[in-house]
């Protein structure tokens, strides 16, 4: 009797047994006798997975963009570790001859995985930002499952024996996750076409990334510190160190030049300041804030105040962290982050002893117990534990440095009333917004606080010394400045 021809099998039908082979193993449901071995079928997975990876990087950059034929070196790049993964598994359970089905297995299950990667990826930065320190945990538990699947499905295929099979994961994790992990992140296959806003960004960088940075800074620290004038015996002044530390956002370098302006007016600190910046608008120009540029200045205006009668004020704007780390940050450049324990050892080796020290930033109340002291006025625009608010990159100032300097140090010449006035006004505008409260904090010195109130006492007489004319009355510097519309500014 003749026997019929065995229909041709359809590569379709194919590729849908081995997804659903590979859905079944990724349950870690029996998978092997669904595949389809053959080198067509794996074909079919991996042009399958390439399309895939296509469609999400697609999703993400928009219609309006371009193909990225360098990027498919990376999207194939796991294609030899998985050959050697699973020959190494073959070998181990003594079936070398079906190493295709092992690899046609394990390329459906990573297409899942992949999907789910991608998944993930799309989700909106608010939702990972809810996820705190479990960020790292949910982007690599695909992994970890994947690697477990993977032992699962292969030990079936291979009929391997239990213990071969914790060979077989040590196998995979090794040869194929470990490799494709090192990796890291791929280049899409298709990214947005940059706009003229990206080619400003790109622009506005340059500098910040220029050789010419490493040999201007030097020259731009030591130029600031020449111009600092020493104090006059018998006088006492104030001197000013202003920084601007995160590098990202304008509203930091405004701040911290708005200051210096409003000091030298005010409280006669023109010639005795130095303002340090992290911006990339600045950094062929002014000295960047970095912990050896603040070690520097602090040295040198210890040398110039006369340390038993002058003070000096730091004011530190930025971003800040849950461990009280005061954020200095310029891309591309990696610089060490300010902790109070830092500053304090720094104005310490510096000599200077009389020191009022602001520190605007989210959680800096961190700062205040372990600097304050007998000579020292400590403030901070928030709680230990709380965030501080208003550092978009449009605003010219935060909410609390708008508050303490732009309003309150324009009415009266005391930091300590002033930041009452900041404080309250701080809290008014976060209620009418429904924001947490950020609790500004403040710790006063007994000795500082009487040398402040001879000092505020003195200031009229000393700026008409030091300018030559007329007083300036607290009065007399008062200006209107305009109501802030923006929700966060």
């Amino acid at each position: 009797m003749e026997l019929e021809p065995t229909p041709p099998r359809s590569p379709l039908a194919d590729l849908a047994r081995n997804l659903g082979a590979g859905l079944r193993a990724l349950l870690l449901w029996k998978a092997a006798p669904a595949l389809r071995a053959g080198a067509a079928a794996w074909i079919a997975l991996e042009l399958l997975s390439l399309a895939l990876d296509f469609g999400f990087d697609f999703a993400r950059a928009g219609p309006d963009g371009r193909f990225m034929a360098d990027a498919l070196a990376g999207k194939l790049f796991h294609l030899p570790w998985l050959m050697l993964a699973v020959w190494a598994a073959a070998r181990l359970a003594g079936r070398p001859e079906a190493w295709l089905r092992g690899v046609v297995g394990m390329a459906a299950l990573w297409i899942w995985l992949s999907l789910l990667w991608n998944a993930l990826a799309l989700l909106p930065a608010e939702v990972w930002g809810e996820l705190g320190d479990a960020v790292t945990l949910v982007w690599w538990a695909p992994a970890a499952w994947g690697l477990i699947a993977s032992a699962v499905l292969l030990g079936e295929v291979f009929d391997a024996k239990p213990a071969r099979r914790l060979g077989m994961l040590a196998i995979v994790g090794l040869c194929y996750l470990l490799p494709t992990a090192m990796l890291g992140t791929q280049m899409p296959l298709w990214v947005a076409t940059q706009t003229d806003d990206d080619d400003a960004e790109t622009a506005r960088w340059q500098a910040a990334r220029s050789e010419a940075l490493i040999y201007r800074q030097p020259l731009l620290l030591t130029e600031a510190i020449a111009r600092v004038e020493p104090g006059e015996a018998g006088r006492p002044e104030l001197f000013l160190l202003a920084i601007a530390g995160h590098g990202a956002q304008d509203v930091f370098l405004r701040e911290v030049d708005k200051v210096e302006r409003l000091f030298a007016e005010r409280f006669g600190t023109g010639g005795r300041s130095i303002v340090l910046a992290n911006n990339p608008a600045t950094v062929l120009e002014r000295p960047l804030a970095t912990v050896s540029a603040m070690e520097a200045s602090l040295r040198a205006l210890g040398e110039r105040m006369n340390r038993e009668e002058d003070v000096l004020f730091v004011f530190l704007t930025s971003h800040g962290a849950e461990d009280h780390r005061f954020d200095l940050s310029l891309w591309p450049w990696e610089l060490e982050q300010l902790t109070p324990q830092r500053l304090g050892a720094l104005l310490d080796a510096a000599g200077i002893r009389h020191r009022v020290i602001l520190v605007s930033a989210c959680y800096s109340g961190g700062f205040v117990g372990p600097l304050a002291g007998p000579d020292t006025l400590v403030m901070s625009a928030a709680r230990a534990d709380r965030s501080s608010h208003g550092c978009s990159h449009e605003a010219d100032w935060t909410f609390f440095g708008r508050a303490f300097f732009d309003e309150a140090l324009r009415e009266t010449p005391s930091f300590t009333e002033a930041f009452a006035r900041a404080r309250a006004a701080v809290g008014t505008r976060e209620a009418a917004e429904g924001l947490e409260p950020s609790e500004p904090q403040i710790a006063v010195g007994e000795a500082i606080k009487a040398r402040l109130d001879a000092m505020v006492a003195d200031w009229p007489r000393t700026l008409q010394a030091q300018q030559g004319g007329d007083a300036v009355r607290p009065a007399d510097a008062a200006t209107t400045s305009s109501p802030c519309s923006a929700a966060r500014c």
